[in-house]
């Protein structure tokens, strides 16, 4: 967590202080508490804590996030998981290591049902790429609406399903992408229930929130073969503890919340930030402002 103030942009307040947003929503519940002269808040993330957007809401400050910056990488990672999982490299290089002549059971992306539940810009990127190597896409948003976003439009797949029909956008899918910020809407969302509705082997990957999957329906599906397998880049506790039973797990495959951590993402991240620190200054108006009932 950086801080960047006191300032003067112009309409913005005689101590218009900003902060950089890159820690423990608690701790920065607490600092808004305490500096009520803080008029911007920006966060790297795109979705933003509840205790968060209250005490915003309480101090009449503006929120940013860093929606359009991850995309590209995480849209990336979803295809390495999921090529990785149907290629059968993770027991191709345990045998590797083994010194074992041994040929995986491997089959193809093309023809796969899978659901991208989640159509902002790192979904939108993703149905993209899936599309591309043949997969049958469809996906899941909040609204049925366009999505926000120049160009957005481009990157929905053929069929796509609001919130209140995630059953008949579940079934019977082949992969399960995950791919939207954690609110107290998506809190959960994936659980025994929705796990239930995938065909049997399906696939999971969850590059969004740990907590939008039931960390114990996940780890129930795993172990009776609903599930067939897990790519995991997010977690309800982070970082993982090694007490974790997912690390143990034979078709689970786990990465450090790491799936944007690349340097071009920095790179998007700190233009978007500069661009806001200008327009901060200038008194003009943010760029990806959040939007307190959505939460992102």
């Amino acid at each position: 967590m950086a801080e960047a103030g006191p300032g003067a942009g112009a309409g913005r307040g005689r101590f218009a202080g900003a902060l950089l947003w890159q820690g423990d929503d608690a701790e920065v519940a607490a600092f808004l508490g305490t500096h009520p002269e803080c008029r911007w808040l920006h966060t790297v993330a795109v979705g933003v804590a509840p205790e968060v957007l209250r005490r915003a809401a309480a101090t009449g400050l503006e929120v940013t996030n860093g929606a359009g910056t991850h995309g590209s990488a995480v849209a990336e990672h979803v295809l390495a998981v999921l090529l990785a999982h149907v290629k059968g490299l993770p027991r191709t290089l345990a045998a590797q290591r083994e010194r074992k002549w041994q040929v995986p059971s491997a089959s193809e992306l093309r023809g796969r049902r899978v659901g991208v539940l989640g159509l902002g810009d790192i979904g939108g990127r993703t149905v993209r790429l899936l599309e591309a190597f043949g997969a049958r896409v469809t996906g899941c948003r909040r609204g049925t609406g366009d999505p926000a976003g120049s160009g957005a439009a481009e990157r929905v797949p053929r069929a796509v399903y609001g919130r209140d029909r995630i059953g008949d956008f579940l079934d019977g899918l082949d992969v399960l992408v995950v791919a939207v910020p954690l609110t107290a809407e998506t809190r959960g969302l994936i659980g025994a229930a929705e796990l239930a509705l995938l065909r049997p082997g399906a696939l999971l990957v969850n590059v969004g929130r740990g907590p939008v999957v039931d960390e114990s329906a996940l780890l129930a599906a795993l172990r009776t073969g609903r599930l067939g397998g897990a790519a995991l880049d997010v977690f309800d506790s982070e970082p993982l503890p090694a007490s974790s039973p997912l690390w143990s797990e034979p078709d689970v495959l786990i990465t450090p919340h790491s799936a944007d951590a690349t340097a071009e993402t920095d790179q998007r991240c700190l233009d978007l930030l500069l661009d806001n620190v200008a327009r901060f200054r200038d008194g003009q108006p943010l760029r990806n402002v959040v939007d307190p009932s959505r939460g992102y």
